[in-house]
């Protein structure tokens, strides 16, 4: 299958490459297993609305060279996706306010952010309601509180940051013009992941057949900046999936058409 599509790669039927990674030994529903992030059409009540007056995007931002953008990290067989994508999202708005970069707790969110705030722990979650735990509990550094990729007891004991809110994006022009802003930086989002498992490099577009539909999105990622290449617009996507899978953990996803659903369900906290 990765030749057959390499090929088709290197003919220019399809827009990127793939490569054997670490699911090649799972069966399709086992890797469906690990996407557990939705998107829902009842976003929570309390999220802010974006304000893009004023603001001239430019083409081209990466939020990993101004130094907000941690390490790569991977979920392992945990369905955790939601909450690196939402901990990405905190660690960059805290590097925004203080300059401090530091690894949040993403294993916090899988014990602690579930019963009324409707996670699932590694089955599963949504980074809105991740936000919403942040806003009342805060949230520990990954140091005190480490990744386990198996859910267990909460073990909640102060924190490192806390959120006021989160912004809710409504399209793809307003989740340009928050990942532009220097008050703004990475961004969380949902996208359907259900054709990447062996993605290697280039942009994703849908001719990797993978859809643009709210039902459909199924993994938490965070947009960390966005370009362009031979005339392709594309966004700049942290990935949980660990260093070795993609561009070093990353993968490009074409921009401004709505590829794999990405400007349906983002978001970003507010400090």
């Amino acid at each position: 299958m990765i030749q057959e599509h390499n090929k088709k790669y290197e003919s220019g039927e399809v827009s990127y490459a793939m490569k054997v990674t670490q699911f090649a030994d799972m069966t399709q529903q086992e890797f469906l297993d690990l996407l557990k992030t939705q998107g829902k059409a009842d976003r929570p009540r309390n999220a802010l609305e974006f304000d893009s007056t004023g603001i001239e995007t430019k083409t081209a931002i990466d939020w990993r060279k101004k130094g907000a953008v941690t390490a790569v990290k991977n979920q392992g067989q945990c369905g955790s996706c939601w909450a690196f994508s939402a901990v990405g999202s905190i660690e960059g708005q805290l590097f925004l306010k203080n300059k401090t970069l530091i690894d949040l707790s993403v294993q916090e969110l899988v014990d602690c952010a579930t019963g009324k705030y409707e996670n699932l722990g590694c089955k599963g979650g949504f980074m809105d309601n991740a936000f919403e735990y942040v806003m009342d509990h805060g949230i520990q550094s990954d140091e005190s509180y480490p990744y386990e990729a198996i859910a267990s007891e909460c073990k909640r004991k102060g924190y490192a940051v806390k959120i006021k809110s989160f912004v809710d994006l409504k399209d793809e022009k307003e989740v340009t013009a928050a990942v532009f802003t220097a008050s703004k930086g990475p961004v969380s989002a949902a996208i359907d992941a259900s054709t990447m498992p062996f993605y290697s490099h280039g942009i994703v577009d849908k001719r990797s057949r993978c859809s643009s539909l709210l039902k459909d999105l199924d993994h938490g990622v965070l947009i960390v900046g966005y370009g362009s290449e031979d005339g392709v617009d594309y966004w700049i996507v942290k990935n949980s999936w660990g260093a070795d899978w993609g561009e070093h953990g990353y993968v490009r996803i074409k921009r401004n058409v709505n590829a794999c659903g990405i400007a349906l369900y983002n978001s970003y906290p507010v400090l």
